[in-house]
């Protein structure tokens, strides 16, 4: 049974599969016996050839005794109820009941990236940009404030999709929209996290300058939620320390950030600000802490014991993020500064499944070059 157009399915899927099935022991047919389906279906999903509806997933996870993981991999992609539907075909007459049928949407695309990555929800993905930008001009001017603020979301989160997953012209692109829309709103908080998201493009291609000054202009408005501006601080502070500036100037960020992560436990976070938690601050933290114990051990466990902890704290459902993989990034090579390479490599190669599993040349990138700047043999 083909997946209907609208079921969105993990890359690793059919390498899972066909991991549980031979570790069960099962032959194709014996599966297919099981799942009451036909052996060379069986055989199409292990091939990539066609993927499974979510009901068959389930069957397929609960004959395999996967204990949910096979399952996990296979959901049905958002949709935007009947408002969205209307508003497609009446752009003309689109409302902000449309506006917000489609952050509704956008909320379940971002909780399904972190479950099974950028590579599967792309395609969807555009076709509603396609949607948000055609209602976006047609929309009449007394509700064109609300349309044009979450096309800005949308917009953003396209470019946090393209930075992931390496695609420096598309992110470029989708920043300024976001940038650009997000002004017009007038929605100070998506304004400032453009930015950032534009300070941490620049770092991944090391141009620590324009990192920084991102980082610090993504902060200066007091007004936006403290959680986002303990985010610049800390993307402030690696920068600083990436670049080898004074550790009084790191210091100073990472205790700003600190200060600003505490405030935020009080406040309303964005739609898309769900993922700043204890555990993620100590990620971050624990990653500028990285750059100063290249050259100072005691600052290299400061940095071992956050990451060890923040990675600890993940929920398990978004292990296989693509971000994730960068978090297991950190922890390896603070791991190999502290002189346990076994326990980097092991890092690493968690890190690299996850690289494989969704298809990121960006974390493929990163794990590459940490196992040459460690001098790692090869991965277990």
């Amino acid at each position: 049974m083909p997946a209907r157009a609208k079921t969105i399915v993990a890359p690793n899927f059919a390498a899972q599969l066909r991991r549980f099935r031979q570790a069960r022991g099962l032959s194709l047919r014996q599966l297919a016996v099981a799942v009451n389906h036909g052996k060379s279906l069986i055989h199409q999903f292990e091939m990539g050839q066609t993927h499974p509806t979510v009901e068959v997933a389930a069957r397929l996870d609960v004959a395999l005794e996967a204990c949910g993981a096979l399952a996990a991999l296979v959901a049905e992609a958002p949709h935007g109820g009947d408002r969205l539907a209307y508003a497609k075909t009446h752009p003309r007459r689109v409302d902000r009941a449309a506006a917000q049928a489609l952050s509704d949407l956008l909320a379940g695309y971002r909780r399904l990236e972190d479950v099974v990555g950028s590579g599967p929800i792309m395609k969807p993905l555009h076709a509603h940009l396609d949607t948000v930008t055609d209602l976006l001009r047609e929309a009449p001017d007394g509700v064109r404030a609300s349309i044009v603020d979450v096309a800005g979301q949308w917009a953003q989160f396209a470019g946090w999709l393209s930075i992931s997953r390496g695609e420096e012209r598309a992110a470029t692109v989708w920043n300024a929209r976001a940038l650009r829309w997000a002004n017009e709103a007038g929605n100070r908080e998506l304004t400032a996290t453009v930015l950032s998201f534009k300070g941490h493009q620049a770092e991944l291609r090391h141009d620590l300058p324009i990192m920084i000054e991102l980082s610090r202009e993504s902060r200066r408005d007091h007004g936006v939620n403290a959680a986002l501006r303990a985010y610049c601080a800390g993307q402030e502070a690696r920068g600083l320390a990436m670049a080898g500036a004074a550790s009084a100037d790191i210091l100073a960020r990472l205790s700003e950030a600190s200060d600003l992560s505490a405030q935020s436990a009080a406040e309303t976070l964005s739609p898309w600000g769900y993922w700043y938690t204890p555990s993620f601050f100590a990620i971050q933290q624990g990653s500028v802490w990285r750059y100063l114990g290249a050259v100072d051990s005691r600052a290299n466990d400061r940095a071992l014991e956050l990451l060890t902890a923040g990675v600890a704290g993940v929920n398990e459902e978004v292990g296989g993020a693509e971000w994730h993989g960068r978090n297991l990034v950190h922890l390896a090579v603070v791991q190999a500064q502290a002189g346990d390479t076994s326990a980097a490599r092991e890092t690493l190669a968690a890190a690299d499944a996850i690289a494989l599993a969704t298809k990121s040349r960006e974390l493929t990138r990163q794990v590459t070059n940490a196992v040459h700047h460690l001098r790692l043999s090869a991965m277990p």
